[in-house]
């Protein structure tokens, strides 16, 4: 039997699944954007690591909010959850001409300018639930690059290999940095969600996020200086009326990388928190972004 099959068969509960999300996207949208935040909202329901990671990320970055006003927020980020199911099927799902006009997209002028100097871009952006269709969306209009740590499930591995690989041009697992720097060097736009624990490395430092010390790679810095790629910040929303998405390319940042790394993290940190404030229940808080903590620190996911 060939491996395409044995994959069919150990993944069988995952291609069910995938399945029913195939048949849910055709459905009318009006259907399948209630049936995202129901299954959002159910899920909410139930005690879970999930939940509790989101609470404690909530109180940790919004002390100033009341008890009930950070549990609405979760309320909403678990239905905008939900809704990232079923959009993250219609990115690997539906074709071009059932997505062109769902989004708007604003600020190319500084790509344009920034793809002019031969050097690449880097588009740094936070991980929001709209990550996968927003990705589609914006591979419909450039030809670019993603950065991504591959899954530690090897299921989960194989299916974004397989359904990412056909939107993007370059699919670079994190640790094959020649590939990143060749895709630059081909004046690609990468895209890196930055907005990660860096972990206690040479290549982290401690700088602040929501006001408070975070493992933060300095990897951007150093891509930055070696290849000579502008850096662009991205954000990208899910209209609150669920009419389709915006997606803001903001200009290139000036006197970036500077000769110091923790100034440059603490300036790309603040620059993802002021977009993530945008929209706070688009957000993935369910990442234990805090998780490492500097020798002696009282740990938060417990």
């Amino acid at each position: 039997m060939s491996n395409k099959y044995i994959l069919f068969f150990l993944f069988l509960p995952i291609w069910i699944i995938l399945g029913i999300l195939w048949i849910i996207v055709h459905l009318p949208k009006r259907f399948r954007i209630w049936l995202g935040k129901s299954l959002g909202k159910f899920l909410y329901l139930f005690p879970s690591s999930p939940k509790r990671i989101t609470y404690q990320n909530l109180q940790l970055c919004f002390p100033e909010w009341t008890d009930e006003e950070r549990k609405k927020l979760a309320k909403e980020n678990f239905a905008s959850l939900g809704l990232a199911v079923i959009e993250t099927m219609m990115a690997w799902a539906l074709p071009d001409e059932k997505l062109k006009n769902l989004y708007q997209l604003y600020g190319k002028e500084h790509a344009l300018n920034a793809l002019q100097k031969g050097k690449g871009i880097i588009f740094i952006a936070p991980h929001f639930t709209c990550i996968e269709i927003i990705g589609r969306l914006l591979g419909m209009h450039y030809q670019f690059g993603v950065m991504y740590k591959p899954h530690k499930k090897p299921y989960f591995s194989y299916i974004h290999k397989r359904f990412r690989k056909k939107h993007y041009s370059t699919y670079i697992p994190s640790n094959r940095v020649r590939e990143l720097f060749h895709a630059l060097s081909q004046n690609l736009p990468i895209w890196y969600a930055y907005d990660v624990d860096g972990g206690l490395k040479r290549s982290s430092v401690f700088a602040p996020f929501f006001g408070i010390p975070a493992s933060t790679l300095t990897t951007v810095s150093r891509f930055a200086r070696i290849s000579g790629a502008s850096v662009l910040p991205l954000s990208y929303f899910r209209r609150d009326d669920n009419s389709g998405y915006d997606i803001i390319i903001s200009p290139s940042l000036e006197n970036f990388p500077s000769d110091n790394l923790y100034e440059d993290a603490v300036r790309l940190n603040s620059v993802l928190e002021s977009a993530i404030r945008q929209k706070p229940s688009q957000y993935i808080w369910q990442y234990k972004r805090f998780k490492t903590r500097q020798p002696g620190e009282k740990r938060f996911y417990t």
